[in-house]
This record gives structure tokens, sequence and C-alpha cells, in this order.
């Protein structure tokens, strides 16, 4: 709904809100009546579903994977992005593992090699891209004999 830009506006002193000055005290009776504020986030939510919306949103819980304790609403992020136990997978080996000791994992990993099949040099993982950029496809040390 938009609000004509001649027409005045006031705070409603419940829910915080510009409403149109002609209709402001319906707004109120109807808003103090029928919506509160979160104590927690500050959202206006209706009376009858407070309690659905803090056990939801609010509620403290675990972390099923490190036992870290955060808001409910928090727990999908948490797993997906900072769970130190998600499972991530290494970027040279495709190795799924927790995420939490990815750093270790790959610092030996990356120092695995592969022949390069164009230069028939190895190169260490961790510098593959580079190299496959760069390569010539010419071995360094292959100087033919006349």
């Amino acid at each position: 709904m938009e609000i004509a830009s001649d027409e005045t506006t006031r705070i409603c002193n419940h829910c915080d809100r510009a409403i149109p000055s002609s209709n402001i005290d319906l707004h109120y009776a109807h808003c103090s009546r029928n919506l509160e504020k979160c104590n927690v986030c500050g959202d206006m939510v209706p009376i009858r579903h407070a309690k659905e919306h803090f056990l939801n949103t609010h509620a403290p819980v675990a972390c099923s994977l490190c036992s870290a304790t955060m808001e409910r609403g928090n727990l999908d992020i948490h797993k997906g992005e900072s769970c130190p136990q998600r499972i991530v997978n290494c970027e040279f080996c495709e190795f799924p593992l927790p995420a939490i000791d990815l750093a270790e994992h790959q610092e030996v990993c990356g120092n695995r090699t592969e022949m390069c099949y164009q230069c028939n040099r190895y190169i260490r993982l961790r510098e593959r891209y580079n190299h496959a950029s760069r390569c010539t496809g010419i071995t360094e040390n292959n100087v033919e004999s006349p």
C-alpha cells in the first residue's frame, strides 16, 4: 500500500511505523491488540505466535556436530558455513573431511606431485594451475644431441 506523498504521517507508539495520520487511531487499536514486539530481535509478531516465534528463532540449541550453543535461527547457517566439524572437500584430492582438519590435510596433500604431460616435469598440486597457465610444453633439460 503506497502512502500519498502529500499526506502527513505519525509514528505508531506500539510498532514505531509511520502511519498516515488519518489512519493512526484505527491502526493503533489493531496493532496494540494483535501484535507484540519480540524482546530479542525487535520484530513485531502476532501475539498468538509470539511463543512459536521465540522457539523457532531464538531458543538456544546445540549444534549436533560440534555442540556449540546458538539461537535456533542461526543453526543452519552455522552448520553450512562456520561449524568446524562440517564436512568439506580437499581442493586437491576431493577427500571429504571436517573443516577443522582441512588446512593441515591440504598442506600435505598440496605438496604431492603429478607429472605435467606437456613438459614432463613433476609439479606440486598446489602449483598446478599456475604451472598450466605458463607451461610451454618444452622440457627444460631436453637438449637434443646432434
